[in-house]
């Protein structure tokens, strides 16, 4: 990317040190500017915060693109553990099923630690020189009025503008529904999670493969496993809210896992352990409108568009997202306000379709990739792409390894699966024929670089 950012007012902070409040402060320090970041966490780089509370991250290309934008791609080369499909583990069947992802040796999902990526941004934002991070800072309440922070412990502090990267629960984005200039809403599923840890073999190898996304797929809910690059995976269990109110001791805990996770729990002797000492998570979708409030205040990230993470995206959206307002801002430099509103225009809308297909993809993880119709209409989607490149590619792939805006993604799915629902339907019907009159894909970012990662 290249411009210039130059209408933003003294003091620039940014509110939240996570993935997307550390690449804007990158973005920001290129451009020259001093960026003062407030975080209400401890430094993760010295302290251990995530243990139970973060699901893995699957690092895919449009994470990618802006990780390649600021010089860090190598260093989180380093972390990752790439995934070239869906690994099955049906009930009753003791040889797992892989399901790869595309037809393409880039078409490869990364698994990453949520914490090492962020100490690596993190150490990235305070080479620049420019950008000081102050953790332990809780924001209390955000006044436009007077332009002041004021954190939980009394402190205050000044900003001219100011990011909000501050997650789902962002104070920057309640101030600004105070003011009149944002609404917005949290749609809970009744679905709660649990993350586990399956430790490394006796040899510090990996017990299951790791160069794959690990799914027991159960009908009403999952289990999940990514690997890491120290023998070990982070194990996800998505579940109804009643199965884990069911779930209230270590007897039915272990019951419950035998029975539906059994060659699993032999491999996590403290299991029923781990379950009761590591919290449940709530998973929901935030619907926001009004990103930004004059030229003094914007929403990235979670702060602005929450999603839950059944197609491994939030990160990657939160990512590009900042991305896409670092654009806004070179084009439009001396007019902040415009370039926030156009930035909300060119995102809101594929804010919402990622959030709707992320929905979407929870019932297909958990019962559709074993369901026969699917199967069928996956095979022939593969086919077809593998036949027609330049028309199709299935709906997976153009969220996970494109930069294909998602709301074009999601009404491109829809129409091929249309197609491809006739042709199961009626095999006389000339799919060949209709997919070539689909129109081109477009071409990938030019920096989405198919080897800016290790793919084996």
């Amino acid at each position: 990317m290249s411009g210039s950012v130059s209408g933003l007012a003294s003091p620039i902070v940014i509110a939240g040190a996570g993935q997307a409040g550390a690449l804007l402060a990158i973005y920001l320090a290129r451009e020259g500017h001093q960026v003062t970041v407030y975080e209400s966490r401890p430094d993760l780089r010295r302290t251990d915060i995530d243990a139970g509370r973060s699901i893995n991250l699957a690092l895919a290309t449009r994470g990618i693109v802006p990780l390649i934008d600021v010089g860090v791609i190598d260093a989180v080369d380093a972390i990752t553990i790439p995934m070239r499909g869906r690994m099955i583990h049906s009930i009753g069947d003791p040889t797992p099923d892989l399901q790869p992802y595309g037809i393409k040796s880039h078409e490869v999902i990364h698994s990453v630690s949520r914490s090492d990526l962020n100490a690596i941004l993190l150490d990235a934002a305070e080479a620049t020189g420019l950008v000081s991070f102050n953790f332990g800072r809780r924001i209390k309440s955000v006044d436009f009025e007077s332009s002041t922070l004021l954190f939980h412990d009394g402190a205050t502090a000044e900003f001219g503008v100011i990011f909000g990267a501050d997650g789902a629960g962002s104070r920057v984005r309640k101030a600004m529904a105070a003011e009149g200039a944002c609404s917005f809403r949290t749609d809970w599923l009744d679905h709660d999670y649990k993350e586990l840890t399956l430790p490394a073999a006796t040899d510090s190898g990996h017990q299951l493969d790791p160069n794959a996304l690990h799914i027991w797929p159960r009908g009403e809910f999952m289990l999940i496993a990514l690997a890491n690059p120290e023998g070990d995976f982070t194990v996800t269990l998505f579940a109804p809210r009643k199965t884990f109110d069911d779930l209230d001791s270590p007897r039915a805990v272990t019951s419950f896992f035998q029975a539906e996770f059994e060659e699993l729990t032999a491999m996590v002797p403290d299991l029923a352990q781990q379950f009761e000492e590591n919290p449940t998570g709530k998973l929901g979708t935030l619907w926001a409108e009004g990103w930004s409030f004059e030229n003094r205040a914007v929403l990235v990230g979670d702060a602005a568009h929450a999603i839950v993470p059944f197609h491994g995206q939030g990160m990657n959206a939160a990512l590009e997202s900042v991305r896409v307002l670092i654009r806004h801002l070179q084009a439009e430099p001396k007019d902040v306000a415009a370039a926030f509103a156009s930035y909300e225009q060119e995102r809101k809308a594929d804010a919402d379709a990622i959030a709707a297909m992320a929905l979407s993809n929870y019932v297909e993880m958990r019962s559709g990739v074993v369901d026969p119709d699917y199967l069928a209409k996956r095979a022939l989607a593969l086919e077809l792409q593998q036949k027609h490149p330049e028309h199709l590619s299935p709906r997976y792939n153009m969220v996970m390894f494109s930069t294909m805006p998602y709301a074009e993604a999601q009404q491109r799915a829809a129409d091929q699966a249309e197609l491809i629902g006739r042709a199961i339907a009626d095999p006389s019907v000339d799919i060949d024929a209709l997919v070539s009159n689909l129109p081109p894909l477009p071409d990938l970012d030019p920096l989405a670089d198919p080897h800016a990662l290790s793919v084996g």
